[in-house]
């Protein structure tokens, strides 16, 4: 039996012991895993008369947060994942900018090498975070670097294989988000993929005929513990919280995003860039 002294030395080091590994774990949290991004593989099911669009790949990437504590430099290894890809088209799902009008240029200047190594070019949506920096300047911002940005409407890319349409569908937090009008100039026949910053209207884009939706918003959580999940999660991102789900007969996936918000750090969630394959729909 230990005595009072030995329980109570033991006692100390156990707490040192996990203050130390706390502190480790606190530490990479903030420091190393907002900047370690992993690179998605998703393959989306085509429509069956759109078989002609098999083998197009999609770069995704959401939620980069340029600002006062995640800068263009840290959004590198993301951009490097995707662009050793070769993309065909890049995709952008908003929450650019973070905290001041100031960081948009920058975040533009930062995500413009993924327009330049895409052969179908770059699309984007705002997010919740781009309508308080300034929509305006935002979407200049993006614009200057040769990257399109939708907003409640919708562009046909002629890919050589077929005519894929992206329906880009404002935010919802602050703005007047109109998905209808989005799809009102698309083809009833059309193979149409959403892209639109909260997941939690998946439903909606299903409805006006969307094969597939691409969403960030979420951060996957940001902080998840065993067992328990994401400490907080954002309004109209509580439904859908990362990863596939099948709504209705569309696909939607949502990424974790390849930035942070406050607090600046990532615990079990790592940052993420996605490439999406689209594939023909086996005939049963």
């Amino acid at each position: 039996m230990l005595s009072r002294a030995s329980l109570f030395r033991l006692t100390q080091r156990s707490v040192a012991a996990a203050g130390a590994i706390g502190t480790i774990i606190a530490w990479r949290a903030l420091k190393i895993a907002p900047r370690r991004p992993r690179l998605e593989h998703m393959t989306f099911d085509l429509p069956p008369d759109h078989a002609k669009l098999d083998g197009i790949r999609i770069g995704f990437i959401t939620d980069t947060h340029i600002g006062p504590t995640f800068r263009p430099t840290d959004l590198q290894p993301a951009i490097a994942l995707l662009v050793a890809q070769s993309p065909d088209l890049i995709l952008m799902g908003g929450d650019f900018a973070s905290e001041s009008p100031r960081y948009a240029g920058q975040a533009a200047v930062a995500l413009s090498p993924l327009a330049a190594a895409a052969r179908l070019g770059a699309i984007a949506v705002l997010g919740n975070h781009d309508m308080e920096c300034g929509p305006d300047k935002v979407t200049a911002a993006f614009t200057a670097v040769g990257v399109r940005v939708l907003r409640n409407e919708a562009l046909p890319i002629e890919t050589g294989q077929g005519t894929l349409w992206i329906a880009g569908i404002d935010e919802v937090t602050h703005s007047s988000h109109a998905a209808e009008k989005a799809f009102q100039n698309i083809p009833a026949s059309a193979a149409t993929l959403a892209l639109w910053h909260e997941p939690d209207f998946a439903e909606h884009a299903a409805n006006l005929g969307a094969f597939a939706q691409l969403s960030g918003h979420t951060h996957g959580g940001q902080i998840r513990f065993p067992f328990v999940g994401p400490l907080v999660l954002p309004r109209f991102g509580r439904r859908y919280i990362m990863g596939h789900y099948t709504v209705g007969e569309m696909q939607l996936y949502v990424s974790r995003g390849s930035g942070v918000y406050r607090p600046p750090v990532r615990l079990r969630c790592p940052p993420e860039v996605t490439l999406i394959t689209l594939r023909r729909t086996p005939r049963g």
